[in-house]
């Protein structure tokens, strides 16, 4: 496997409506790594800055990991908070915006080449698309950070991350029918609620539908029960907490809640693909440099 290499040198010029290829970014380059999938780039930007519009060559996958960051066009920005992720198809115009305290970012961007062979180009969404924790589209960009960072996937494991990305991305196109209204209450709740333990019965109550059928019109629209949605949420909240030392992983666990820490351990294993304390010593480091 490659070993990702500083790269100090590769930041393109503020030219308004630039198209930047693959690999050039304006802000600093850490690390990168190319596969015949991917280029996998961590990005630091040290102090605020304001972007200016530009377009990507490539279709890109951003995980926000750190700082006060906003994207957008034409004046309507988007604030993208740490551990949210966004798919940029190829093309898109954007500008962006750093806060006085910098950002990093770590970039998936898709080789055209690839996805023509996956038959998938036509099949990502046409717009920007964003995982604020609750889809499937943040967590193999975190599982491939972490491996990219730990030098510890061969191949065959990052082709295999790269394949769940890409699946992720393309279940963000819109179903040919729409959710019912009670469904975005439901959703709510979760949202609202995620540190407690719910049960079906009451959600079922609160959107006035019956339990058996919440769960159905639930797995059809979003691919997983609530248990697992709410998971979802639980371990984005523990993501950000883990960036402070001065929280324990008990603590961590108790404040997100779940069971206990053995029980944090094992749910964020399975969605991260490591542990809680590797993947602190993963971001900590990464902040820190």
């Amino acid at each position: 496997m490659p070993v990702p290499s500083p790269r100090p040198d590769n930041q393109p010029a503020s030219d308004p409506g630039k198209l930047l290829r693959g690999g050039e970014f304006y802000s600093p380059v850490q690390a990168r790594l190319g596969t015949g999938e991917v280029l996998l780039s961590e990005l630091r930007q040290p102090c605020s800055r304001s972007v200016p519009r530009h377009e990507h060559e490539l279709a890109y996958v951003t995980v926000v990991l750190h700082g006060d960051y906003q994207e957008g066009d034409r004046g309507k920005l988007d604030e993208l908070r740490p551990f949210t992720a966004v798919f940029n198809p190829a093309g898109t115009a954007h500008s962006t915006v750093i806060g006085p305290s910098g950002a990093s970012f770590f970039t998936i961007e898709l080789r055209e080449e690839n996805l023509r062979q996956l038959q998938m180009e036509r099949r990502l969404p046409q717009r920007t698309t964003f995982d604020q924790g609750a889809g499937a589209m943040l967590w193999p960009g975190l599982r491939l950070y972490t491996a990219f960072k730990t030098q510890t996937a061969d191949p065959l494991v990052l082709e295999a991350y790269v394949l769940e990305m890409v699946g992720s991305i393309s279940g963000f196109e819109s179903p040919d029918q729409s959710a019912p209204r009670w469904f975005g209450r439901v959703k709510e709740r979760l949202h609202e609620g995620f540190r407690d333990r719910l049960r079906m019965r009451d959600l079922a109550h609160e959107a006035g539908v019956h339990p058996v059928h919440l769960a159905r019109v639930f797995r059809k629209f979003e691919n997983r029960t609530p248990g697992e949605y709410q998971q979802h949420l639980q371990v984005r909240a523990a993501c950000e907490l883990l960036r402070d030392a001065d929280w324990s992983l008990a603590a961590i666990a108790a404040d997100c809640g779940f069971a206990d820490q053995s029980h944090f351990t094992r749910v964020f294993r399975r969605m991260a693909g490591t542990t809680p304390a590797r993947f602190r010593q993963v971001v900590t480091h990464a902040l820190a440099s």
